[in-house]
């Protein structure tokens, strides 16, 4: 018989029934990068502990799985880890009494979020910054990502740690992310070029509502014309980068930059191409809960006539509760350069 089981650990204690007895609503959301990934708990207080003794406190973490039975094929069983995060809000509300408790990826006692910090970074690599601000964070510093772009000098002006990450990454074409207390930097172009870990076909799928869009607004560019000053020369240059597949006639992009050299420039090019193009095709779905939903896997999609294809997630949201486990995916077709 299908069923979903829900697993709670607080501060390192897993959740009896007691506890569990008070679950109205699971929510967990695994983002893309530059957005944290958060957890939320709907909670039944007829008792009034959650306002006494058993009230969550500002910091406390939370982890937690969800897991299913007999969910795909009879006598299997699949886990999701949905990992750890920290309690950052809390709602009470009534009648009947009811506590909502929100926490997020990112530490709460980390000043890397909101604390603005102005410094002059020089002579340095894009590892070394993203490790610093991964130590101020008190967060693991995960690089996963072939390239390390140098700077002779960088400013960071009155900007947060993690706002000036990210800005530094976007430029970069390198995605970022905090998950369960590491600060991950990843290329999702390399993602894009995985394995598809489920289909989605219209009229055979558990597929609960869609919503496609394509969009010619400054997102439908044939090429990347980068002009660009070479690192110390007073030199002009130009370098245009075309992605594979792409048609003879269209707008093409145009950019100022500063460039190391040519293949410098056409980087950057694939980079600013690639962060305009990839709004083109989006898409939302809502199925039946699936543990294999993850942000960044690749799905295919099928019986939707020309928005057929494969979509990376940008963005999962796993919800448990009395409407059942539903998974709610937001998505983007893959660019595939």
């Amino acid at each position: 018989m299908r069923r979903v089981m829900l697993h709670v650990n607080y501060n390192g204690k897993k959740m009896d029934k007691s506890f569990m007895d008070h679950v109205l609503d699971f929510s967990y959301t695994d983002s893309g990068s530059g957005e944290l990934d958060d957890l939320s708990l709907r909670l039944s207080d007829k008792d009034r502990k959650f306002q006494a003794s058993w009230m969550p406190a500002e910091g406390d973490v939370i982890s937690a799985a969800i897991e299913v039975f007999d969910w795909q094929r009879e006598g299997q069983s699949k886990k999701y880890n949905c990992g750890s995060f920290h309690v950052d809000e809390l709602t009470f509300s009534g009648v009947p009494d009811e506590v909502s408790v929100r926490a997020a990826s990112f530490p709460v006692s980390s000043t890397a979020r909101q604390e603005r910090r102005t410094k002059v970074w020089e002579k340095v690599k894009l590892s070394t910054i993203a490790g610093e601000i991964a130590r101020r964070a008190k967060l693991k510093l995960a690089n996963e990502v072939d390239i390390d772009p140098s700077y002779d000098r960088i400013e960071q002006m009155d900007k947060s740690d993690f706002s000036f990450l990210l800005e530094l990454t976007k430029q970069e074409g390198i995605a970022c992310k905090v998950v369960s207390g590491q600060l991950v930097l990843f290329d999702e172009s390399k993602f894009e070029r995985g394995k598809s870990v489920a289909t989605f076909e219209r009229g055979k799928s558990n597929i609960l509502d869609y919503s496609f869009s394509w969009s010619a607004a400054n997102c439908a560019y044939r090429a990347c014309e980068v002009t660009y000053e070479e690192v110390d020369k007073k030199k002009t240059s130009k370098a245009t980068y075309t992605p594979p597949g792409a048609p003879s006639t269209g707008p093409v992009l145009r950019v100022q930059e500063s460039a190391k050299s040519q293949a410098d420039a056409l980087r950057i090019g694939k980079n600013r191409l690639r962060e305009k193009n990839k709004q083109a095709n989006l898409a939302t779905m809502t199925i039946v809960g699936d543990v294999r939903i993850a942000a960044g896997v690749i799905i295919t999609i099928k019986g939707f006539g020309r928005f057929d294809g494969k979509y990376i997630v940008d963005k999962a949201n796993h919800t448990v509760g009395g409407g059942g486990y539903n998974t709610r995916m937001d998505l983007r077709k893959i660019l595939g350069w």
